[in-house]
This record gives structure tokens, sequence and C-alpha cells, in this order.
């Protein structure tokens, strides 16, 4: 399981998402998507660092996200 911890409006949140989604996709994992502007424990977390992508059981991305790095992350999780 993927969680995407997001901002409705966020440039960056965006950008992440495309290859994210793909990779996600492509790996069969689940994403789970966060809007921390609607939970309180997530935006005390997260307000100053979004985009933020967490993998259960494996690593947090901050912004900037390596795409290969993250690709790499996912596959590992997937089928």
């Amino acid at each position: 399981m993927i969680t995407f911890y997001y901002r409705p409006r966020c440039g960056l949140c965006r950008e992440v998402e495309v290859p994210l989604m793909q990779y996600a996709k492509q790996y069969r994992v689940p994403v789970k998507h966060v809007n921390i502007d609607e939970d309180k424990a997530a935006f005390a977390l997260y307000w100053d660092k979004i985009p933020v992508i967490e993998i259960a059981g494996g690593p947090t991305f901050f912004e900037p996200i390596s795409r290969e790095i993250l690709r790499r992350a996912i596959r590992e999780i997937g089928d």
C-alpha cells in the first residue's frame, strides 16, 4: 500500500502524482490519497513537506522525489 499526501492546487503534487500512479498501476500497488487539508493528523505531520509518498513497510519520500528511485521502491512491493 502506498499513501500519497497532497494538497489541492499543489503543482508539485500534480507533477509527482503522474509517475506515482503510472508505477502503481504497472506494479499493481494500491494508492491511498490523503488530502492534508482534510486530515488533521496528516496536516500536523506534513503541512510543510508535501507532496509526500509513504510506502508501507518501506521508505517515505519527500520532494524532490526521483522518478527512478520511486519506480524501484514500488516495483519491490508490487506484483
